[in-house]
């Protein structure tokens, strides 16, 4: 988000007289959970899954907001309730998974991303980074890491 223009209504924006930007908006109880997920995510989430991929979502809260916290997982559990389990809330992005794994972010320079282990793949809106598509026709040359295993239980 950074100091990006991010226009969230126009009730907020004539409030501060401007756009608003990403540091505006970590300060907004209640900002991140008005939000819409990026065009082409909810798709690619469910198609990635549907490809056997063991997907997971790692999010960076604000630092020392704590209402980012509950805001991100109440937008997460809203929108990906398949991921309801599966989330992350971390400020070190590197910390997480293996070589086998892969990061995909939008802000590559954030949470420690560079230090992740596995493969990392720059989502965004600047040259050269990929979008839903993209990852989509990516991930559907590759093997899951993790195949999916049938257990019975007696």
């Amino acid at each position: 988000l950074g100091d990006a223009p991010i226009l969230i209504d126009g009730i907020q924006s004539a409030k501060l007289g401007r756009e608003i930007t990403g540091d505006d908006l970590k300060g907004m109880h209640g900002a991140f959970v008005q939000m819409q997920p990026v065009a082409g995510a909810m798709a690619g989430v469910r198609s990635l899954i549907g490809m056997g991929f063991d997907v997971w979502i790692a999010s960076k809260p604000a630092t020392g907001r704590p209402n980012t916290y509950s805001e991100k997982a109440a937008w997460i559990l809203f929108h990906f309730d398949e991921l309801k389990r599966k989330i992350i809330l971390t400020h070190d992005k590197g910390m997480l998974g293996c070589a086998e794994d892969y990061l995909v972010d939008d802000r590559i320079h954030k949470a420690n991303c560079t230090s992740f282990p596995g493969k990392l793949l720059h989502f965004g809106w600047e040259a050269g980074a990929l979008d839903w598509a993209d990852l989509v026709d990516f991930f559907r040359t590759q093997q899951p890491t993790y195949p999916r295993f049938r257990v019975r239980v007696p």
